[in-house]
């Protein structure tokens, strides 16, 4: 047990931290909105804004985040099969079916993890669209490089790269509980991958000292 102690003390400052910030932002929860029309907060920006070159829609960038998750998805059941195969382990498939399907329930914490990088004080929305059903965390907020980076990859870090390395570092994985972390980490991964091409444009655009602001569905960035 007490080699456990350090993470459990992590864990209580980060969810401490995560409240906090929720009670700070003004988190307005949307339902599920008929299109993604009315998902994204429309703001006045500098006339000096450049518009970030990327998809024009929610739609197309869940397409264009096949190119990501198709990969991760035969990684993740070749490793399974082989494994299997060699004798490595045997998987729970109630284990990865029950991670999966509760990572997916949890597609409002996803996008509360991404308003959790947005500066306090500023008004956030969360919901759903319901054409893709997919989730949205839209801001007008003004961010910097690193709460912009961060604002796309706190989720994935909290639902799929942690859970993995605790799969990883199990030592009996032929038990439901590792392989629920396996299917959580699975879904957890491939639901981020719209997340890393939407912060792809911006890392390749944005120079250095520039703010990064969100209008309607599209991103810009200005030198204050």
């Amino acid at each position: 047990m007490k080699k456990y102690i350090p993470l459990i003390i992590i864990a209580i400052i980060l969810i401490s931290l995560g409240i906090y910030k929720i009670i700070v932002l003004d988190i307005k929860w949307d339902g599920i909105n008929a299109d993604e029309t009315t998902a994204w907060q429309k703001t006045d920006l500098p006339s000096s804004a450049v518009q970030i070159e990327e998809v024009d829609s929610q739609a197309d960038l869940l397409r264009q985040s096949m190119y990501l998750w198709v990969p991760v998805l035969i990684v993740f059941l070749t490793v399974m099969v082989v494994g299997k195969k060699r004798g490595m382990w045997n998987p729970s498939k109630s284990g990865v079916i029950a991670g999966t399907l509760s990572s997916f329930a949890l597609q409002p914490l996803h996008e509360l993890l991404h308003a959790l990088s947005i500066p306090g004080g500023n008004e956030v929305h969360i919901g759903i669209i319901r054409s893709s059903f997919s989730g949205y965390a839209s801001s007008t907020a003004p961010m910097n490089i690193i709460e912009c980076i961060l604002y796309y990859i706190v989720p994935a870090l909290i639902l799929g790269i942690v859970p993995l390395i605790l799969f990883i570092f199990r030592k009996d994985k032929n038990n439901f509980l590792s392989w629920f972390l396996y299917g959580f980490a699975l879904c957890g991964i491939i639901q981020t991958a719209p997340d890393w091409f939407g912060l792809f444009p911006i890392i390749s655009q944005v120079p250095r000292g520039a703010v990064i602001q969100a209008s309607g569905y599209h991103t810009f960035w200005y030198i204050p």
